[in-house]
């Protein structure tokens, strides 16, 4: 089990300027607009800027770590994307959100507004449901046993996959003409991949859910049972659970406010079977109150800011924000974290930050005697 106060990254890490583009328009178009490499060289690259990331989190002392999601052109799509039933080749220009669309996440919507080319709601390229959809065997096992393989042992590892209502709300359906049909579909799915990373020996597995801010409030009972389809089955066999739950990428919304809608989805997230939840607190300036919405479910905490021109924090501001949150959650309950979106982060100020994360953590380990 990891040590209380553990530190990892959300998931993501900066990538080198000589594997992708850094724009999120790009992450979302083709992928030969996005990737640098010529395609016969990409895998290649990709191991490499991977093996770069473990190094960096290895060197900055982190206690669970990732492979930085180089190889992921988004860090949702690579899951759903890929599943048996979607089309992701020839895209649509899609709504995200449902039903909840006027709630939907404040970074996509701005990112959509500057992709769309007629009125109407923001309407972004997403890949489209032609089939039922299904698991086609493993997508990521691969990823983890490098992973694994390159950390040989020095730390714990965690991988990060995309969750249940990301993946229905940012999928065009074409063919169920139903979400609650279609949820059920893309959970079993997404669970059948989490037990073959369980197979290879994947012990820690996060589920990456922005859209569940909002697309919650259409059905909470139902949403709430995708994710525990989700996570079944891998409590038992010894593998810990997280969800991510944030506000969108740091470089597409750069004015996040404290939203009540988001303590609502901690509370809902709190009565499901996910361990802990790894939530956004430094940009949109949380305070330790919100951590209460939690009860007892294992915390990480994004106690960086990864704004593009936010400065780097010293040790001492991310001491100082743990202790409050302490005032909450105790150690043996708490990690801390980034928020989201270190891969838009040149490597430089990404690796100053995540320094002040580490010590800014020993810090407040070692006046707790930990």
């Amino acid at each position: 089990m990891p040590r209380p106060l553990a530190v990892h990254l959300v998931g993501s890490w900066s990538r080198p300027a000589w594997l992708a583009s850094p724009h999120i328009k790009d992450a979302l178009g083709a992928p030969e607009q996005f990737w640098r490499p010529e395609p016969a060289h990409l895998f290649e690259a990709q191991n490499d800027a991977t093996r770069l990331a473990i190094l960096d989190q290895l060197e900055a002392g982190v206690d669970i770590v990732t492979d930085g999601e180089q190889r992921r052109q988004l860090f949702d799509r690579y899951f759903y994307g890929r599943l048996s039933g979607v089309d992701s080749e020839h895209p649509l220009e899609h709504t995200w959100g449902g039903p909840a669309q006027k709630k939907a996440s404040q970074a996509w919507r701005q990112v959509a507004q500057d992709l769309a080319s007629s009125g109407g709601p923001p309407r972004v390229p997403s890949p489209r449901v032609v089939g039922p959809i299904a698991w086609p065997g493993p997508l990521a096992v691969e990823d983890f046993r490098f992973l694994d393989h390159t950390v040989a042992g020095r730390r714990l590892t965690k991988m990060t996959m995309s969750g249940p209502i990301t993946a229905l709300n940012r999928l065009a359906d074409e063919w169920y003409h139903d979400r609650s049909a279609m949820g059920r579909d893309i959970a079993q799915a997404l669970n059948a991949e989490a037990h073959a990373l369980a197979d290879a020996g994947c012990r820690y597995i996060q589920f990456d859910e922005p859209e569940f801010r909002t697309a919650h409030l259409t059905s909470a009972e139902e949403s709430l049972g995708l994710i525990n389809r989700t996570v079944a089955g891998l409590k038992e066999r010894g593998v810990t659970t997280y969800a991510h739950m944030c506000y969108g990428y740091a470089n597409a919304v750069l004015d996040k406010t404290v939203n009540p809608d988001f303590y609502a989805a901690l509370e809902l997230m709190a009565q499901s079977d996910i361990d802990g939840v790894s939530i956004e607190y430094a940009q949109p300036g949380h305070e330790p109150d919100v951590l209460k919405a939690l009860g007892t479910k294992r915390v990480i905490l994004g106690a960086i800011n990864c704004a593009p021109d936010a400065p780097v924090e010293k040790a001492q501001e991310v001491a100082g924000l743990i202790r409050r949150a302490l005032e909450v959650v105790p150690p043996v309950r708490l990690h801390t974290s980034t928020d989201c979106g270190v891969w838009f982060l040149p490597r430089e100020r990404a690796i100053a930050k995540l320094t002040a994360l580490v010590e800014g953590t020993h810090q407040v380990r070692r006046e707790l005697g930990l």
